[in-house]
């Protein structure tokens, strides 16, 4: 045997040696590999924790403040990832589908924007199980409008027309039948400037080309008089109903109504709002004091109205039924959280307020609900005290020049 060849065995045996002793002392490469994957899916896990309840958390929130402001009193919600049962005695079969679709397009806000969390809606059957549920498309289509009585298709097709008078000047947009109506409702407007109530008439009106249906031009001269006796406001005649918003003097203000509401030679009458100087800034002072020495109290961060407030909610419903007109409830939130929350939670809030006068007789046509989120502060939000003066109801008449 060569000297070469033992050399080359020992160094085989040397190097298997050293393999064999490698694998001893060290673990396989595997275990070592899974380490870095293991560590990823703990990440993971402890990332969706946290997005999973926060998503939980905003459905249920999102659900419960619609359901609120829509009124449905009844329902009670439970909530698992996104989907939404609602527990209660509903009152009927078409108001569980009512709460179901509420809670299918509630809407919470989101980085991108608005979105529906509720993926899947389930609802209290009891005895109206076996009743199949209308179809989603045609709950949300509106009832069929019932025609006015006195409004014929004449009156409905007669040219449409918008007067306004603000800051003295008497505008008339719209349109007329023909020229010869035009030419007498513009000159009987330029008849009504009298500093300093009406300085001057802006004439923006069009011509349709059509005789002017009998009756016409007797409901565009009731415009100009009617707006001519206003501060401020507006008189229109739209759809074959003649509407007018007013701002007087008090002592004036029986006279334009009864000028408002006589009977029309065409159409109809529709909305009148006579707003007397002196009720109105009496109401709005009645409404703002009542609200500021005691707030309309909700649970935390949702338009569930706290059952404490009910006694505050039986004032203002008294105050509300004694003001003239149209009144807007507004709703203001802190600058705590994201923008588009806060004006969703602020409009569900002013919208829960408007329910509960509706439930306490007020008139559902004179109430309308706006959130304004954090947009209109009245303190400031650096301190808690700030930020609770800021959580607020306001009530207000619609004013005539809006």
């Amino acid at each position: 045997m060569s000297h070469e060849t033992v050399d080359g065995e020992e160094e085989a045996r040397v190097m298997r040696s050293r393999r064999i002793a490698r694998s001893e002392d060290h673990l396989p490469f595997m275990p070592f590999g899974l380490v870095p994957l293991v560590g990823l899916g703990l990440l993971f896990l402890i990332a969706l924790g946290p997005f999973a309840f926060g998503v939980q958390g905003a459905t249920k929130r999102a659900v419960t403040e619609a359901l609120a402001a829509n009124g449905v009193d009844w329902a009670k919600t439970s909530v698992s990832g996104q989907s939404v049962t609602i527990t209660g005695d509903a009152p009927s079969g078409a108001e569980a589908h009512k709460a179901r679709l509420i809670a299918k397009r509630a809407a919470s806000g989101t980085p991108f924007g608005l979105a529906r969390p509720a993926t899947r809606v389930t609802v209290p059957q009891g005895p109206y199980g076996s009743q199949p549920e209308p179809d989603e498309t045609e709950a949300a289509t509106p009832p069929p409008v019932t025609p006015l009585q006195g409004v014929t298709d004449i009156a409905v097709a007669a040219p449409s027309w918008t007067f306004t008078l603000t800051h003295g000047i008497l505008t008339l947009n719209g349109t007329m039948p023909d020229q010869e109506t035009k030419d007498a409702v513009v000159r009987h407007a330029f008849n009504k400037i009298y500093p300093p109530r009406i300085t001057g008439v802006n004439d923006y009106l069009d011509i349709a080309g059509l005789e002017a249906p009998e009756g016409y031009v007797q409901v565009a001269m009731r415009g100009v008089n009617t707006i001519a006796q206003c501060d401020t406001g507006q008189a229109g005649f739209e759809r074959g109903r003649f509407n007018l918003r007013c701002e007087l003097p008090d002592t004036e203000a029986d006279a334009v109504r009864r000028e408002a509401v006589a009977s029309m030679p065409l159409g109809t009458v529709g909305r009148i709002d006579i707003l007397p100087h002196d009720a109105v800034i009496s109401c709005e002072a009645e409404l703002t004091d009542l609200l500021k020495d005691a707030r309309i109290e909700f649970d935390s961060s949702s338009a569930v109205i706290d059952a404490s407030s009910n006694a505050l909610l039986d004032a203002v419903a008294a105050a509300v039924k004694t003001c003239p007109g149209t009144l807007r409830i507004e709703g203001h939130t802190d600058s705590t959280g994201p923008e588009d929350e806060n004006e969703v939670l602020s409009r569900n809030r002013a919208l829960a307020v408007r329910n509960a006068l509706v439930a306490r007789e007020v008139d559902p046509e004179r109430l309308i609900a706006e959130g304004y989120g954090a947009s209109r502060p009245v303190a400031g939000n650096t301190t808690p005290e700030g930020r609770a003066r800021n959580r607020r109801i306001e009530i207000r008449v619609v004013r005539a020049s809006e």
